[in-house]
């Protein structure tokens, strides 16, 4: 199965395209400017590389959030503008998915950047919070945890004794996790998953 992945919601843009279990193109950034651009332009010149169109590919997974505002929509507008446009299915994988890590004798702590004082944070299975990490590790038990995510090192002083995770989530994760979803539950029609709410001025010009 070939599935294009695109992660435009967190720190790195992302962008690979698997066939089973094997990467076959990938490309990343940390500019996060002009990302639709980037996204597209670079998902075009993958598939010419290989061969391939977007007729081709089986499937397509986009990452939903929470990270950045501007980001997940981006991703999610082009990833389902192409399932649109080509027919193929599609699937949407989590940020906190995307960077949860098992280990044993740990508890894991997925901790995303939100580029404010207050991070996207879940523990386990537990419903995720936007909070300052400070104020998250307050009410923390105390045991033994693995922090994950693009800002793991922001809450890993509040928990004292705390592991911190070395892996860089992908895009070529997010097509693994997406066809495994594909396989377990079928094709879906992404939502954005923002946690909170975005921040919006409101003009007082009559």
């Amino acid at each position: 199965m070939k599935c294009l992945a695109a992660n435009t919601a967190n720190s790195i843009l992302s962008i690979a395209l698997v066939d089973g279990d094997r990467l076959i193109y990938a490309y990343e950034t940390a500019e996060t400017r002009d990302q639709g651009n980037l996204l597209l332009s670079h998902m075009q010149f993958g598939l010419k590389e290989e061969g391939l169109s977007f007729d081709d590919i089986d499937l397509l997974s986009v990452v939903t959030g929470p990270g950045s505002f501007t980001g997940i929509r981006i991703g999610l507008a082009a990833m389902r503008g192409i399932a649109l446009a080509s027919a193929k299915p599609i699937v949407g994988i989590s940020s906190f998915e995307l960077y949860a890590e098992a280990r044993d004798g740990f508890q894991n702590i997925v901790c995303l950047e939100s580029w404010r004082d207050e991070l996207y944070i879940r523990l386990e299975d537990a419903e995720p919070v936007n909070l300052p990490p400070e104020e998250f590790s307050r009410s923390l038990p105390t045991g033994h945890y693995l922090i994950s995510g693009d800002a793991a090192d922001k809450l890993a002083p509040f928990v004292k004794g705390a592991a911190i995770s070395e892996r860089k989530s992908t895009a070529a994760d997010v097509a693994l996790l997406g066809i495994a979803k594909f396989k377990a539950q079928g094709a879906q029609k992404p939502l954005p998953f923002y946690l909170r709410d975005a921040d919006v001025t409101i003009s007082t010009k009559s």
